[in-house]
């Protein structure tokens, strides 16, 4: 959870705006299934990261998310690895690049990451012990490994920033697209890393 209303509403309002983004994406690309199950992963994860700073997250079952955002991550690895084989094609994949496939699974990791670190603790646990949650008391390598991701995420969103540079200047903008899509990315990167963060420094 996120401490500050100001922020979690800013949290909420950004990772709301990203789900419905990946929602409309699902339809306009319902005829490329991969491309579809891609954005549908994206729009869970935009709205458990939009209801992860309020204390309604912890009603949402732990096991299900580490399953499904480990699966995910998995899956994007998989199209990474098919693609850079010339086994899935770009266009099948909305025109990205085996990168966009990898920036994904970093994405789903630091899911996997949020998750686990917000883990309640177990009932009559003191603060000494645990406290509300379980990143009142984070241990050395899940804190290096929070920084790890949190710079992945940071490296993420730039490289996408670049590209929505590259696009924007370029003729033909797609906004619900590779234009779109390298955007919503680079907002959904920042945004994380921004997550991550809080949780580091709580």
């Amino acid at each position: 959870m996120v401490a500050d209303p100001a922020a979690g509403w800013a949290f909420t309002i950004v990772f709301a705006v990203l789900a419905l983004y990946s929602v409309l994406r699902v339809a306009v690309d319902r005829h490329r299934p991969m491309q579809a199950v891609g954005h549908a992963l994206h729009a869970v994860m935009a709205l458990v990261m939009a209801i992860m700073p309020w204390p309604i997250w912890t009603t949402v079952p732990v096991s299900p998310q580490l399953i499904l955002f480990a699966a995910a991550s998995a899956w994007f690895v998989l199209l990474g690895v098919l693609q850079a084989r010339r086994t899935v094609t770009r266009r099948m994949l909305g025109g990205h690049g085996s990168w966009h496939q990898i920036a994904h699974a970093v994405m789903m990791l630091a899911m996997v990451w949020m998750v686990v670190v917000m883990i309640p603790s177990p009932p009559g646990a003191t603060p000494e012990v645990g406290g509300a949650h379980a990143h009142a008391m984070l241990s050395g390598p899940v804190v290096l490994s929070g920084v790890a991701i949190t710079a992945a995420l940071v490296v993420v969103a730039v490289i996408q920033t670049a590209e929505l540079i590259e696009c924007v200047r370029g003729r033909a903008r797609t906004w619900f697209g590779h234009t779109g899509d390298v955007a919503t990315g680079a907002v959904m990167g920042f945004g994380m890393a921004a997550m991550c963060w809080t949780m580091l420094a709580a």
